[in-house]
């Protein structure tokens, strides 16, 4: 009878437990949460990128570089709409910073790309083997100017630095100041404004001088390429090798 009894206490438990299982998964929930809630906006490629993505081709967020730290210099994001600066090379046709043109959306005014000019001075051989003649009236200096920065060409005048344009652009010329024929020492003394006159096969260029520095005779960024035309004149400073004087004159625009 005792057990009869444990048995039904059992089966009325289970029964109970059952029963309150049913109407807990009947209940009806309700959750509220707070109103106005803030998501951020479904973001476009084509407004962060300017272009329209291309399945299985090449895309503009393939090329996107690190960001570079505040402050350092290097090539420009692809993805900043910027002109590039002046003194970018272009690598390829139509591409800009090696990024094939046609990903863009708009494309790169040419003008806008600062582009250097270049002068084959093999093409400028004259009869004498000279490639031109440097004139400076204020100083005193007329001098044919040869092939190579070498003591071979400076001992018949001035020596072209055959890494630079021979017309066009920037060209570098070097001489000796002092203790030979033909000297240009006295390039120091120029003034910014005097006036340089270099002929060619081409014809006859007029300079004003922009700039007189001295500088250390490792330092050859004056010789870079340029866009406009210049003349780069370069000599030893008196009792002090390690320097250079360095003399810049622009094209005077007529």
């Amino acid at each position: 009878m005792r057990t009869k009894n444990r048995l039904m206490g059992i089966a009325a438990a289970m029964g109970l437990m059952l029963s309150m299982s049913i109407c807990a998964g009947a209940a009806d929930y309700h959750f509220e949460g707070s109103q106005g809630a803030e998501y951020y906006s479904a973001t476009s490629y084509e407004s962060v990128y300017g272009a329209q993505y291309r399945v299985g081709g090449a895309n503009a967020v393939d090329y996107q570089w690190p960001e570079l730290p505040y402050g350092t210099t290097g090539g420009t994001g692809c993805m900043e709409k910027v002109y590039l600066p002046a003194g970018t090379i272009l690598s390829g046709t139509g591409d800009v910073n090696g990024i094939p043109s046609d990903i863009w959306s708009e494309e790169v005014p040419a003008s806008s790309l600062w582009q250097t000019a270049f002068t084959d001075a093999g093409t400028m051989t004259r009869k004498d083997g000279s490639i031109g003649t440097l004139a400076i009236p204020s100083l005193g200096i007329q001098m044919r100017v040869w092939e190579g920065e070498t003591n071979q060409g400076m001992a018949k005048g001035l020596g072209h630095y055959r890494s630079t344009s021979g017309w066009d652009g920037n060209v570098g010329i070097c001489g000796h100041n002092r203790g030979a024929k033909y000297v240009i020492g006295t390039i120091k003394d120029l003034k910014v404004g005097d006036v340089i006159t270099y002929t060619t096969v081409y014809g006859t260029r007029i300079y004003q001088v922009s700039s007189v520095n001295t500088i250390l005779n490792t330092d050859w960024s004056y010789l870079q390429a340029t866009a406009d035309n210049r003349e780069t004149l370069t000599t030893c400073l008196a009792n002090h090798p390690e320097y250079r004087v360095c003399v810049q004159a622009i094209e005077k625009k007529m």
